[in-house]
């Protein structure tokens, strides 16, 4: 289904305008939680959290707000938390991926180590949590923890499931639905919690969210495969590295010309690492490349089909172009002005 009405705008970051003095509230919200560890702690996590990013769940949280109703305080704090607890999973990550810049910044673990880095990222998801019991009722609460739950059982997942052949694209999509669609999820979902908004509503934005993470995990898992690190601001290549079956290495497995399929299979079985540079070259790769962004693509357009069952509004618009930007993204995968949500 095609929405004519939404406006296709082309400026980067044009969606968040609508709510750019409160993502900034955003931002000092974060910044104020670090007054509440002891001393010692304190310059430490005051690093740590300069390292917010594009905001796209805070975004996600505050314009479904706006778009149902308005932004209170508390859709202020509980985009906080969002960004807060996907700011702990990224310090995680980066010490699984031996990452050494993270947002044209060095990491936790290349600044102090991995085993500070691990109870930096436990300590901000600790607040994050903190934070979570100052806003919403008790159903509010049990979603936001199995929301979290759901995050740490899909990163355990994916490092337990290395170079794992007996892995599936369904395992695959069940393991990046936790590990990075949930957050997405819950941003729209807890927005309309906070609201008021009856269940059947809240379920659809939910859906809308789920797609979203899902089409920029397609992206991400692209974009390592291809990217560049000084243009994407982060370490690269690290999933090959590890082993993680990413959408585009099963369908370079199942790609028609068999020479590829074989190499890439027998890779996996040993363990070994993949020739990207060769693989890059090869008609198999693009036709992989290709299927994944038509994955991707799939999904934002499923989840502009939500956006019918809210009121019209710049709200809306705003959340529509969003779902835009992520098809430029993984349109343009691989070049370099993509990087930019």
């Amino acid at each position: 289904m095609s929405f004519p009405f939404f406006s296709k705008l082309r400026h980067k970051k044009e969606h968040l305008r609508l709510i750019k003095s409160e993502l900034q509230r955003v931002r000092e919200r974060i910044a104020a939680q670090v007054e509440d560890y002891e001393p010692h702690v304190r310059s430490y996590m005051a690093e740590v959290c300069k390292g917010q990013g594009k905001m796209i769940r805070p975004g996600l949280a505050l314009l479904t707000a706006t778009a149902t109703g308005g932004i209170r305080d508390e859709h202020v704090s509980f985009a906080a938390l969002l960004e807060m607890l996907h700011m702990a999973t990224l310090i995680h990550d980066d010490v699984l991926d031996k990452a050494d810049t993270r947002r044209d910044r060095p990491t936790a673990n290349a600044l102090w180590g991995n085993e500070l880095a691990v109870l930096l990222g436990d300590t901000l998801l600790s607040q994050a949590m903190v934070l979570g019991t100052r806003i919403g009722d008790i159903k509010f609460n049990q979603r936001m923890a199995l929301c979290t739950r759901d995050l740490c059982q899909g990163e355990v997942e994916q490092s337990t499931r290395l170079w794992d052949m007996e892995m599936t694209r369904d395992d695959y999509y069940e393991i990046i639905r936790k590990k990075t669609a949930t957050l997405f999820a819950m941003a729209m979902s807890g927005s309309a919690m906070l609201q008021g908004m009856d269940e059947d509503m809240t379920e659809h934005l939910h859906r809308m969210g789920t797609l979203l993470g899902i089409a920029y995990q397609i992206y991400d898992d692209c974009l390592d495969l291809l990217g560049v690190d000084e243009e994407a601001g982060k370490t690269l290549g690290t999933d090959v590295q590890k082993g993680k079956l990413t959408l585009p290495i099963f369908f370079l497995m199942e790609a028609d010309r068999d020479d590829v399929a074989a190499e890439v299979r027998d890779c996996v079985e040993k363990r070994h690492q993949l020739d990207l540079v060769g693989l890059r070259r090869t008609e198999a790769f693009q036709e992989a490349l290709r299927l994944s962004i038509h994955e991707g693509l799939q999904r934002t357009e499923e989840a502009r089909e939500v956006l019918w069952m809210l009121p019209e509004s710049e709200a809306r618009e705003a959340l529509a172009e969003m779902t835009y930007r992520m098809d430029e993204m993984l349109q343009e995968c691989g070049k370099a002005d993509q990087f930019d949500l």
